[in-house]
């Protein structure tokens, strides 16, 4: 869970370091369209497996792989809801930092922190 968060985080603040309004005028059409959140959700999908293959020998060992891949479905429910509040906040808030706080809520107080 920590990599996985950790690599989140990071993964944000590097789409959000220049001009993030194209990423959040893409963000509202995916929230407010029914078709597009389902598409989302099937990203997920597939951010999971990446996620799981990303790790190596983990990804071997069936009970790592699902250790594994729960871990990676819930930080990526977890960045989801951040990335909504987001979008309702109109981007003034910091998305990495929202995705740590949101990190926190789900799994405790001892969050992921970039290296």
């Amino acid at each position: 869970m920590r990599r996985i968060g950790t690599a989140l985080v990071e993964s944000a603040r590097t789409l959000t370091a220049g001009d993030d309004r194209f990423l959040l005028a893409r963000l509202r059409l995916m929230i407010s369209t029914p078709a597009l959140r389902a598409r989302h959700l099937d990203n997920h999908h597939l951010l999971q497996q990446a996620i799981v293959g990303g790790l190596g020998d983990e990804a071997t060992d069936p009970d790592a792989a699902f250790r594994a891949a729960a871990a990676a479905s819930a930080c990526l429910a977890v960045m989801h809801t951040a990335l909504v509040r987001w979008a309702q906040d109109d981007g003034r808030t910091d998305l990495a930092d929202l995705i740590t706080t949101a990190l926190a809520a789900a799994f405790g107080d001892d969050p992921p922190r970039p290296r």
